[in-house]
């Protein structure tokens, strides 16, 4: 879906650009300095995301073996890339779907 948007933006983006270079303050520069800055936003917060659900994982494997649960320490450790690439992806999963629900009008 990201990538549907980006690739229907980009003659956008470019008129900008030219207006840009031509003087001119191109019409709808808001919209797409806001997307850029969105973007940006959603992945430094996955990147947030992903180091907090680590350390997440680090205490819970630290505690889980602290009391002799090797077993359930091993399931923490096996699931953690899965758990830390959920936590990633969610601020940019809910901007899209923001993106999505503004520039539909709904």
């Amino acid at each position: 879906m990201s990538s549907l948007i980006v690739v229907n933006r980009i003659p956008r983006l470019a008129q900008e650009a030219h207006r840009l270079v031509l003087g001119r303050v191109p019409d709808g520069r808001f919209e797409s300095e806001r997307m850029v800055t969105e973007k940006v936003l959603a992945v430094q917060g996955g990147m947030v995301a992903a180091n907090l659900e680590g350390m997440r994982i680090s205490v819970e494997i630290a505690t889980r073996m602290a009391f002799g649960d090797v077993h359930s320490a091993s399931n923490a450790v096996a699931s953690a890339p899965m758990r830390i690439a959920r936590a990633a992806a969610e601020p940019t999963h809910r901007t899209v779907a923001d993106n999505a629900r503004r520039l539909s009008g709904s």
